[in-house]
């Protein structure tokens, strides 16, 4: 019963996940893909670049809200102490099912089944997954996140630097292998997304962020 209840959680998640907002909002308010323009990718920072900062700016808002309904949801299915039981989610059982939860709305976002499966690389979904597991340890993320986008103008390096940390605080905080775990999945995921950023960092071919509405490649 327990495991038909997880699929179930994985499932919504997953559906929630590829409401992937940027799609949504580029052909509701431009009538357009933000998938055809820049990077290709259906995320905030290429909303910014191409449509401005409002539609950026509800972009991110959407995709972090979708993941804290997956979650709410989770928890409506089951209850928290039903879990104990399965050896996966026996220690910090509530943070485990949040991040179960939060692994498949990821999963929506990046390969959204609504949009031919070509969505975005889960960085904001990923980021309300962290407010909704542990507060100190997103608002220690989004800090170094911050300084390293005003410092370098890179949104891509602050990306990976989130992703690359958040196991590190993760375990730091919890001292707990399960959770070490999981958020290495979630690390990985982010970090495989960025490759072919990873590759124009270090090419120094990697585009900056300028904060100012652009306007969009035909």
């Amino acid at each position: 019963m327990i495991t038909f209840k997880l699929i179930i959680i994985a499932v919504i998640s997953y559906l929630l996940g590829s409401l992937n907002f940027g799609v949504i909002l580029s052909k509701k308010l431009e009538h357009d893909d933000v998938r055809k323009h820049g990077s290709g990718n259906a995320g905030t920072t290429n909303m910014l670049r191409n449509y401005g900062k409002l539609p950026a700016i509800l972009t991110i808002l959407g995709d972090m809200a979708k993941v804290a309904l997956a979650i709410y949801i989770a928890f409506l299915i089951v209850k928290v102490e039903d879990l104990s039981a399965l050896r996966l989610f026996a220690n910090n059982t509530a943070i485990m099912l949040k991040s179960f939860a939060g692994l498949f709305c990821v999963l929506g976002h990046i390969y959204p089944c609504f949009f031919g499966f070509k969505g975005g690389k889960g960085v904001a979904t990923s980021g309300g997954m962290v407010f909704m597991i542990d507060w100190r340890i997103a608002l220690i993320l989004l800090a170094l996140f911050i300084i390293t986008v005003a410092v370098t103008r890179y949104v891509s390096l602050g990306s990976i630097l989130m992703a690359v940390f958040y196991p590190m605080y993760t375990f730091a905080f919890y001292l707990s292998f399960p959770l070490l775990v999981m958020s290495l999945i979630f690390s990985v995921i982010v970090v495989v997304k960025h490759r072919e950023n990873i590759v124009k960092l270090i090419e120094h071919r990697e585009s900056k962020i300028t904060f100012s509405k652009k306007e969009k490649k035909e």
